[in-house]
């Protein structure tokens, strides 16, 4: 499933960081669920294509990303 992940910490020059990725969690419960348990989980991180028009946005998988628990401050379903 896809899921938009705000960070609370710096990236660039912005206070807050958000990655778009994939789990294999079936939901936003079960992702929970999995980050309660572990200092860290592995996604697929996508990037947002910057050649297509806003609102037809395409995204394109850049790799594997750990994201520590401690730093999410809020998670959607994308």
């Amino acid at each position: 499933m896809r899921f938009i992940i705000t960070m609370n910490m710096p990236s660039r020059n912005n206070p807050i960081h958000q990655i778009v990725c994939e789990h294999p969690s079936k939901n936003l419960a079960e992702l929970l669920d999995r980050l309660s348990m572990n200092d860290f989980i592995v996604v697929d991180e996508y990037y947002r294509n910057s050649d297509t028009p806003r609102g037809t946005d395409s995204y394109y998988k850049v790799g594997q990303t750990a994201i520590n628990y401690r730093y999410v401050g809020k998670i959607k379903v994308f």
